[in-house]
């Protein structure tokens, strides 16, 4: 009856909210400690030493800080990644809005979903050719639905986005970006005309 384990385990992956199911499958946290022991996983002691040094280590869980993009299965590459050592500074200024929008309660930053992603990887998530997440600029975090969040993040934008240099993007209601490569916002058709702020005109993600 052995062979009908790896079956049952499908079954179960496919059940939603089965409690038997959620526990025999990995968390995103068993996934990180996995790929920590992988080679290409070298450098992240020395990143997060490196944010340490800028007392920003902490400011987003480590599992989710390193998560490369949403569609990474998808996409057929690693769940987690390092930006390369010549972009990490680029990270500490968006990490220091995460902070505050955390601190004002407007971000769980354990929601982060896309950080530095390569120009292949980046293609195929669907980003712009000018993301900032293929410099390491930008992080993308998920929201709970509600109107009120929206309201509140754009008030945010607008009175703290300039002198932030503030990039808001939305995906969707859900759905967000952040950078800190200027003051601008936009929506699904990465224009500001569909942006869910309303404001100034900026570029693309």
């Amino acid at each position: 009856m052995n062979y009908r384990l790896p079956v049952l385990l499908a079954l179960l992956a496919l059940a939603p909210g089965h409690t038997l199911a959620a526990r025999l499958l990995p968390t995103p946290e068993d996934r990180y400690r996995h790929w920590l022991a992988q080679p290409e996983a070298t450098d992240a002691a020395s990143y997060r030493a490196y944010l340490r040094g800028h007392g920003l280590d902490g400011v987003i869980p480590a599992p989710a800080l390193l998560r490369s993009a949403r569609d990474w299965r998808r996409c057929g590459v690693s769940e987690f990644a390092v930006a390369p050592r010549e972009q990490w500074p680029h990270i500490l200024p968006t990490l220091r809005v995460v902070r505050r929008l955390q601190a004002d309660g407007l971000l769980d930053a354990g929601l982060m979903a896309s950080g530095y992603r390569d120009a292949a990887l980046n293609r195929c998530a669907g980003g712009s050719s000018r993301s900032r997440h293929v410099s390491n600029n930008a992080l993308d975090f998920d929201l709970p639905a509600s109107p009120d969040n929206i309201r509140r993040l754009c008030g945010y934008w607008r009175r703290q986005g300039p002198a932030l240099k503030l990039g808001l993007g939305f995906y969707t209601q859900t759905r967000i970006h952040l950078d800190t490569s200027g003051f601008r916002t936009w929506g699904s058709d990465h224009t500001w005309r569909t942006s869910l702020c309303t404001g100034k005109p900026g570029d693309e993600s």
